[in-house]
């Protein structure tokens, strides 16, 4: 990813471009390529201090002034209510974002330049100053602007925060929260500072402007001449004192190395620009354990450990980039959360607290599971981890109480309530459900029909011939009805949910399309074909797959307007990448000799990653013009379904390793 003066001289085109970096373990920086903050989230550390609590903003930004001669630049940029200020996007000539993100500033025939780096698993944020070229020495100063809050809200009053140095580490206290930031060279200043009203316009579950006061404890002071530099390391207390520069140079090696080995252990050809982005994306959404078992965020900045954006995102994630050993690590997390509770898959892991609310999070495991098992040179040497996925889909065969779900006569699974938590179309507006569903839902019970023909094919691996012949009948059961209840014979697609109790709702949503894309399809050709059609007729946009129909009279093509409408927009018009996912590998199924219509489809994505969250995919667009994105800016089902679809459907579409 590079960036150069034309897409970032002005406020709008920088503040509408972010880096993201990681430590691998949860803490991450977070702002754009020109310094602005223009999110909550937005900090160059953000951590969890307490596993139980919210990630908190410690460290907002830097601001940078150079002195070169009797003149002074500021390298920052900051927007207020009436004015940005200041404007050193001005002197911005580039971004890169490989091997690490920099940022070069040419000031006439001064070159200085800006990076960011975060160790592995050390919860600090490293920058590091470099003067390139300079025809006479300069002075830099560089004030850290702290912010001590939690990352979902501004602090409703100023903290009183207090600071002390020590050696060549300043160290901030405030809001019960300490935090240090050391340098390798200079003199730390005591010059404490408030930075009033600071505006974060990039909030959209706000209504009107979202503003901060930001403290800063002084500034940081050295001369530097051409071929100098400097490390400012940025922590919380419970990281030691800071490294020497020597010390750091290795940690900053070491993270280049990282990413280079990263990107070439992917086993996807060509390693394209785009393809190498993506990747490096993904390493952020993959929380490697710190010493327990890794974990996969639903994105930045929401940042929740949910089990259907685990399942849906690891097969491209963590399968089709070749990283085996973290899926079986995950899904192993999840499997072990499960034995624990008679076999059901929580929804979500908060900390030690674990929550039930979806029905279809065991269906989704089967589902990653299974591409795993595909992608495993060696199945069989994992019988154990296959038999405890059997264990969850045969939990399905039993009522589960605690989600009102049972398995009918007819062989299909029914959910006996309308709420909304259920399923993944969960928004609620002031108590009202913004889709109600109930009953047979059309992706759950395509998902148990692919979950039954998987263990179908696991017992057959393990020999196990009468538990093979059961799963068998039982999905043969399943497909009959499900093409019996769910199958609009007058409109060739199929419904959304079916309660016998009541006439099943028409509306066209994209739920249908999972019955056609995943590995086993309930459908016969002539209906997978016309369910294809139907959804690229009427829900296919640039960046998605709409929730919802154009012609129906509660569609919403744009989230803009109060929040509540902005929430109803969510599940009723706006289009989600990770369908796109599945209607390219459905279309594929029917069109294999057509993987140039595939990329016309996937090809939008490169334009789309060179704005919002650089390199990553963003939770959902409008559903019509200018398909602006949503949500959160790197979200791990849009990026883990363009990963997937890369690898298994367009750069290796016969399966050849």
């Amino acid at each position: 990813m590079y960036l150069g003066k034309a897409d970032v001289n002005t406020y709008d085109k920088g503040a509408g471009r972010e880096f993201l970096v990681s430590d691998g373990h949860g803490s991450y920086c977070f702002s754009t390529v020109i310094g602005a903050n223009t999110r909550l989230a937005h900090g160059l550390l953000v951590k969890k201090l307490d596993p139980k609590g919210n990630h908190k903003v410690l460290v907002s930004k830097l601001e940078e002034t150079l002195f070169i001669g009797s003149k002074k630049y500021q390298l920052s940029t900051n927007r207020y209510k009436d004015l940005i200020y200041p404007d050193g996007f001005r002197y911005l000539q580039e971004y890169q974002a490989s091997p690490m993100p920099s940022m070069l500033f040419v000031i006439h025939s001064a070159l200085f330049r800006k990076s960011i780096f975060m160790p592995q698993g050390m919860g600090c944020t490293i920058v590091k100053y470099e003067l390139m070229a300079s025809p006479e020495r300069v002075r830099l100063e560089v004030r850290p602007l702290m912010s001590h809050r939690d990352v979902q809200s501004p602090q409703a009053s100023r903290l009183d925060f207090s600071c002390s140095a020590s050696g060549m580490e300043i160290i901030v206290n405030g809001g019960g929260i300490t935090t240090k930031v050391g340098a390798t060279d200079g003199e730390w200043i005591e010059k404490p500072l408030w930075f009033d009203r600071v505006v974060y316009e990039q909030e959209e579950n706000c209504q009107g402007a979202v503003c901060e006061d930001l403290w800063s404890p002084g500034f940081l002071q050295l001369d530097m001449q051409e071929g100098d530099s400097v490390y400012l390391v940025l922590c919380s207390s419970d990281t030691g004192a800071c490294k020497s520069k020597a010390e750091i140079g290795v940690l900053e090696k070491e993270a280049i190395q990282g990413a280079h080995r990263l990107v070439s252990s992917v086993p996807m050809e060509p390693k394209t620009s785009a393809i190498r982005d993506l990747v490096m994306a993904s390493s952020h959404l993959v929380d490697e354990g710190n010493g327990g078992s890794p974990c996969i965020y639903s994105g930045y900045p929401s940042m929740r450990v949910l089990a259907r954006e685990t399942f849906i995102s690891m097969p491209g994630l963590l399968v089709s980039t070749g990283r085996h050993q973290a899926a079986e690590g995950v899904l192993n997390r999840w499997l072990a959360l499960a034995e624990d509770n008679d076999w059901v898959v929580p929804t979500e892991v908060d900390g030690d607290d674990v929550k039930f609310q979806g029905v279809d999070t065991g269906l989704w495991l089967a589902y990653s599971a299974q591409k795993l098992y595909e992608a495993v040179d060696n199945p069989d040497a994992k019988e154990d981890l296959w038999r405890k996925v059997l264990c969850v889909i045969d939990r399905y065969s039993r009522p589960i109480d605690v989600l009102q779900l049972s398995l009918t006569d007819g062989g299909m699974l029914f959910l006996d309530t309308d709420d909304p938590s259920r399923h993944w179309m969960n928004g609620v507006v002031d108590g009202e459900t913004v889709v109600t569903r109930r009953g047979y839902l059309v992706e759950v019970n395509a998902l148990w029909y692919n979950a039954l023909r998987f263990a179908e094919q696991v017992c057959e691996l393990t020999g196990d011939v009468s538990s093979r012949e059961r799963y068998a009948g039982m999905a043969d059961r399943c497909g009959k009805s499900f093409k019996d209840t769910f199958w609009n014979k007058e409109g060739g697609y199929l419904y959304d949910w079916v309660d016998p109790s009541c006439k099943p709702d028409p509306s066209i949503r994209p739920n249908q399309i999972l019955a056609v894309s995943l590995p086993c399809s309930p459908l016969d050709p002539v209906m997978g074909r016309s369910v294809l059609d139907v959804c690229w007729n009427e829900l296919y946009t640039t960046y998605g797959l709409r929730t919802l129909e154009p012609k129906h009279d509660k569609f919403k093509g744009r989230q803009e307007g109060r929040i509540d409408q902005r929430i109803k927009a969510k599940f009723r018009g706006m289009a989600w990448p990770w369908l796109l996912g599945h209607f390219i590998t459905a279309y594929l199924k029917f069109n294999p000799n057509r993987i140039d219509i595939g990329w016309v489809f996937m090809r939008p994505f490169n334009a789309h990653m060179r704005h919002g969250c650089l390199g990553g995919i963003a939770e959902f667009f409008d559903g019509i013009m200018p398909y602006k994105p949503h949500g959160d800016v790197l979200y791990s089902a849009s990026l883990g379904e363009v990963l997937r679809v890369l690898q298994e459907d367009l750069l290796n579409p016969m399966g050849v390793a």
